[in-house]
């Protein structure tokens, strides 16, 4: 406990130091001038936000213009074209609809590609052609491969029909990218033509193969399918007239649609109950 006679534990209640008498008269003072000022009471920077504004700048209003009076057209009736001059019914050019613009755009591609593949079947010359090597009737062509699939594999693949002298993966010349076909060179006749009749319609890398005998060197007057020849029948047409199965041969087709299962149905169409 503390000793409340101690000075340095007494504390100040005086408060806060009062205004003077002076000070007081000379607030009121100042109120009674701006009081003096203004019959509202306000000050200069309150007074400001109620001026009005200036006053709008004097226009003198627009002249009229005389209008011309109305007239008739019966001074440009001989102008009028007549019934049986061309201008009195001129051709309606009929709009072009969205299946007639599609027939259009097209027929214009085809007809580019036709022109574009008769400019390079002139220079397509595959006996003359640097890149080509080997034997045309030791050849074997493989299309429809996976754009993932590489040489090695396509040798490996290919090399249980018998030894393989040569595997050219065909690539584009300016992008490097692989066009999805190749020819493999066998070192015996008789092991490309087991390749032939066997490997069609294989699966490398989950794509099925098409195999078929080079014939651009072996066959006279051949196309390509980019040049517009070619055998086969995947981009005919419609897909009631495109080839959808592997291989090279519709007989497959055939027998892939027949299954085992109709020949039991047909028996028992006529059986009774008890006879099944």
């Amino acid at each position: 406990m503390g000793d409340y006679g101690d000075p340095y534990m007494r504390k100040d209640q005086s408060g806060p130091p009062g205004r003077t008498k002076a000070q007081n008269r000379a607030t009121v003072q100042q109120l009674k001038l701006i009081g003096q000022s203004h019959p509202t009471g306000l000050t200069t920077n309150l007074l400001k936000l109620f001026e009005p504004r200036p006053p709008l700048e004097f226009k003198p209003p627009p002249e009229k213009r005389k209008c011309p009076s109305y007239q008739g057209i019966g001074q440009f009736v001989q102008h009028f074209a007549e019934p049986g001059d061309p201008e009195y019914a001129p051709p309606v050019t009929k709009g072009e609809t969205p299946t007639q613009r599609r027939a259009r755009i097209h027929q214009l591609r085809l007809e580019e590609g036709a022109r574009k593949a008769l400019e390079e079947l002139s220079k397509y010359d595959p006996a003359n052609d640097p890149d080509i090597e080997g034997d045309p009737y030791k050849t074997l062509f493989v299309a429809r491969i996976s754009y993932e699939t590489t040489e090695h594999k396509i040798r490996r693949e290919f090399e249980g029909y018998g030894p393989i002298k040569r595997v050219r993966l065909v690539s584009d010349k300016v992008s490097k990218t692989p066009r999805g076909y190749a020819f493999i060179e066998y070192q015996h006749t008789r092991d490309m033509k087991t390749a032939y009749k066997q490997a069609d319609g294989r699966k490398i890398d989950n794509r099925r193969v098409l195999v078929d005998v080079e014939r651009g060197r072996t066959v006279p007057n051949w196309r390509p399918r980019r040049l517009g020849g070619g055998l086969g029948s995947t981009r005919v047409g419609g897909d009631e007239v495109n080839q959808k199965y592997s291989g090279r041969e519709p007989q497959l087709l055939q027998a892939a649609t027949t299954t085992r299962s109709e020949e039991p149905k047909a028996r028992d169409a006529g059986m009774g109950y008890d006879e099944r």
